[in-house]
């Protein structure tokens, strides 16, 4: 199962996810010092990211499909 990692922290729920086999598409985060944890615990490159999931539009979800 694919999953988006909201309101992330530095990923522990992704931690989880991924030792049951799930696979991360993307992260939504705001606080800068928890992304940048994040970002270097985590191979996050390519996957979709935004800081503040209030400023996500309906459009930007959909694309996840």
């Amino acid at each position: 199962m694919k999953f988006l990692d909201l309101f992330a922290g530095i990923g522990g729920f992704r931690t989880g996810m991924e030792l049951a086999g799930h696979e991360c598409i993307g992260f939504v985060e705001i606080d800068k010092y928890s992304r940048k944890s994040y970002e270097a615990m985590y191979n996050t490159k390519g996957e979709w990211t935004r800081h503040d999931i209030t400023a996500v539009t309906d459009s930007e979800w959909r694309e996840l499909r």
